[in-house]
């Protein structure tokens, strides 16, 4: 077998069940990302997230949009800093630095990509604009208030105590300061079948522990601190049906093709387990915004 085929082997035996991925979430996150990081590069861009669109928007420019929409609801400008929970290889962290002149600390948990975001930001000439940590958002390697903000793009969900992620986003930011970003939800409300058949392939094929629901979310929020609080369908913002398409578009490319690796494979049942959710309304692209009062 081949060092591809031995780890994503392991990886398969982590995600059969909520609990093994809970027990060998460490393992399992890193393992996942080391073996689709360049896959989602090429597929994908640099920026990992699926953004609202407009009429006739690009993939790229989607995701420029929603992040500079984030950076201008958040306040950023020079002078002021904000963290990227889960940056993966910078691609929103560059571009909010960029667009607001703020400075942007990113801190993920898999130390490939925070080399890719710092070759990138060398490549970009804002190495002295942003930072990139490698650490775990479950514990920030930060101080109390010390962010102007805090954001994230589709990151917590891969993280197993999303409440703990919360409260610590929660503590890093200063008085006044707001936490907002976008994230995988399942839908409230979901039964035990619609669940195990909707949501469960979606968290075994990308290596997460379970779904927060919008409810939950804006219970964690809350328990950490924050208000007021607003979570809502990041369609409110534009369409999510180009998402939904683009996915669809790559796993039927992987059918057309005779030269596929178990990998690949692995990845394509993900694609099609998440735009089947969406379509029946299981699953949503969620959008917080919340602020530390005191």
């Amino acid at each position: 077998m081949t060092s591809e085929a031995t780890r994503l082997t392991r990886l398969q035996e982590f995600v059969s069940d909520q609990k093994s991925r809970e027990r060998n979430y460490v393992e399992m996150v890193t393992g996942y990302f080391e073996l689709v990081n360049e896959v989602y590069r090429s597929g994908w861009g640099e920026s990992h997230h699926f953004p609202p669109f407009s009429d006739g928007q690009t993939l790229a420019e989607a995701q420029r949009a929603a992040q500079y929409r984030l950076a201008d609801r958040a306040g950023l400008r020079p002078g002021t800093r904000a963290l990227d929970i889960g940056s993966g290889v910078g691609g929103p962290a560059l571009t909010v630095a960029a667009h607001s002149g703020a400075h942007v600390t990113g801190l993920d948990f898999t130390r490939v990509r925070v080399e890719c975001a710092r070759v990138r930001a060398a490549e970009q000439g804002l190495t002295g604009q942003t930072d990139f940590v490698e650490g775990d958002a479950l514990d920030m390697p930060f101080p109390d208030a010390c962010f102007d903000a805090v954001y994230s793009f589709d990151s917590i969900v891969h993280m197993p105590e999303k409440q703990r992620v919360h409260r610590e986003a929660a503590r890093v930011l200063k008085p006044g300061g707001v936490y907002l970003g976008y994230d995988w939800l399942a839908a409230d409300g979901l039964g035990d079948e619609e669940t195990s058949r909707f949501i469960e392939p979606i968290c075994r094929h990308h290596c997460l522990t379970y779904l927060s629901t919008p409810q939950d979310l804006a219970g964690h929020l809350r328990d950490a601190g924050l208000e007021p609080v607003r979570v809502a369908d990041a369609s409110e913002q534009g369409s999510l049906e180009p998402v939904w398409l683009l996915l669809d578009e790559a796993a039927d490319l992987l059918d057309g093709s005779e030269d596929v690796t178990p990998l690949l494979r692995f990845m394509q049942r993900g694609i099609r387990a998440v735009s089947a959710a969406a379509r029946q309304g299981a699953f949503l692209v969620g959008y917080w915004e919340a602020r530390k009062t005191t």
